[in-house]
């Protein structure tokens, strides 16, 4: 008996009012479509970016990832109960820059975001996340916390406002001080590593070339800039619901 396919559940759309060259792949697909402002996207969905491409999402809990150019990520999962404000997640960052900014969710703590070098375990959270095509993770917490395992120990180390923890592909971990960063998109694209000078893991004191992060950004969501000029726009539409 032929069964009909089961549709994954939509999580979300685009808030990115202009159309910069992003698209989407359904779960064992290889055929992608361009995702335009307000389209849906699902669980199981794969997103990418080309080189001069960007695209915002938003979730069910108003949770946004903005991505940058040269991007990939994976839509595992996300749920959420308006009525509760309770749910759960899961990202996959595979390669490119990425900006998380938490939404509505009180049980964040059952968001996970990962990348081929660690796992994120989310605590009320803005964050700008850096995976090169090698592995090598940077997370800078710009606001709140994050509790940051490593692809070997499993262990979790908990970042504040104002840290970068940096896993590398062999799994070992560096801590220094956040980059000072933009809030817009100009944010979001893949630092310069050969410059990078590396310190003992245990090392919170900051990297050489590397500027503290201003703690007094709070969890202000930046503004949702044009890509191709940087200029702010103001989302519209109102939340997902």
């Amino acid at each position: 008996m032929a069964q009909a396919a089961v549709a994954a559940p939509r999580i979300g759309a685009v808030v990115q009012p202009e159309y910069n060259g992003a698209v989407a792949a359904p779960n064992g697909s290889t055929a992608s479509h361009a995702i335009l402002y307000r389209d849906e996207v699902f669980a199981l969905d794969t997103v990418k970016t080309g080189a001069s491409a960007s695209t915002e999402l938003e979730f069910l809990d108003e949770t946004t990832v903005q991505v940058g150019a040269g991007a990939e990520l994976r839509l595992d999962n996300f749920v959420y109960d308006a009525s509760s404000t309770q749910g759960s997640g899961q990202i996959s960052f595979t390669v490119g820059a990425f900006r998380y900014i938490g939404g509505k969710m009180t049980t964040e703590e059952n968001v996970r975001l990962r990348t081929p070098a660690a796992t994120m375990v989310i605590r009320g959270t803005e964050l700008v996340i850096y995976v090169w095509p090698d592995g090598q993770t940077e997370v800078n917490v710009i606001s709140g916390a994050v509790e940051i395992s490593d692809c070997a120990s499993g262990g979790g180390r908990l970042a504040m406002t104002g840290m970068q923890i940096t896993v590398m592909p062999d799994c070992t971990t560096h801590v220094a001080a956040a980059r000072s960063l933009p809030s817009d998109m100009a944010a979001l694209a893949l630092p310069d590593r050969s410059g990078d000078a590396t310190e003992d893991g245990e090392d919170e004191g900051g990297r050489d070339g590397h500027d503290g992060a201003d703690g007094g950004e709070g969890r202000d969501r930046p503004s949702h800039s044009n890509p191709g000029n940087n200029q702010g726009n103001n989302k519209s539409g109102g939340p997902i619901n």
